[in-house]
């Protein structure tokens, strides 16, 4: 879905949103809810914040898929970043970096810029969701979600069976989203000419920690190609034992 687009097809009840801050304390007026309005990335973050803590003061962000949704429209009219403090991240099968765009409440901000072919092995976000966005390039994005009665992804070394769910192929102002119970689990590669991915992520339990899954071969796919089941193990955090198979 195109960024911009996402504004005029999310329901009119989060359009016609007002927010106040919340931290430290609201002011005395209400800010305008509208996203597009921010011209640098900086203003557009303080603006986003301020719409977001007032949503978490009203409701507790309870509704996952609605407070994610919520970002999502904020996600969309993002302007991009400053070019950040890339730092590498090793053992991926292609040149891989990530920057922190902003750490806090209620949400982060990350980046994560990738040469052609590099692939980010799924892994999984236990208590997270997150808006992924694509702001350079192309990349293809897939989502999965864990079967019933597999193993959690702290016992390392496990069997585990996940199901794919989705799958997007993003260009420059396409994004994808995932909620803790809805398609938690992805992973994705650059086109042909990279890609630069920003991320909003928010944790409503646990510490952020996640492992990556590696497929044991092929996935199991229906003969009419709708169902694609994977089976693979937790290797925990460390990128380049998740390559390859079993």
């Amino acid at each position: 879905m195109q960024r911009r687009q996402l504004i005029r097809a999310l329901p009119a009840s989060l359009i016609a949103t007002t927010a106040h801050a919340a931290e430290p304390a609201a002011p005395s007026s209400p800010v305008a809810f509208a996203p597009e309005q921010y011209p640098t990335f900086a203003a557009w973050l303080d603006a986003a914040r301020t719409a977001a803590l007032h949503s978490v003061a009203q409701s507790g962000a309870k509704n996952q898929e609605q407070f994610m949704q919520f970002l999502a429209l904020w996600a969309t009219a993002m302007p991009n970043p400053v070019e950040p403090a890339w730092q590498p991240i090793a053992g991926a099968n292609q040149r891989l970096e990530f920057a922190s765009l902003f750490k806090g409440r209620p949400f982060v901000v990350a980046a994560l810029k990738l040469n052609p072919g590099c692939v980010l092995p799924v892994h999984c976000h236990p208590g997270g969701g997150a808006v992924s966005v694509c702001i350079e390039g192309s990349l293809v994005m897939r989502h999965y979600e864990l079967v019933a009665s597999s193993a959690p992804f702290t016992e390392t070394g496990a069997t585990v069976d996940v199901d794919e769910v989705a799958a997007a192929s993003l260009r420059v102002n396409q994004f994808t989203l995932f909620t803790p119970t809805r398609a938690n689990l992805h992973g994705f590669e650059a086109g042909p000419n990279g890609a630069t991915l920003v991320e909003m992520t928010v944790q409503w339990a646990g510490t952020g920690a996640f492992s990556y899954f590696k497929p044991h071969g092929a996935a199991i796919v229906s003969p009419d190609g709708a169902f694609r089941r994977h089976r693979g193990s937790w290797v925990g955090m460390d990128i380049g034992s998740a390559y390859g198979s079993a």
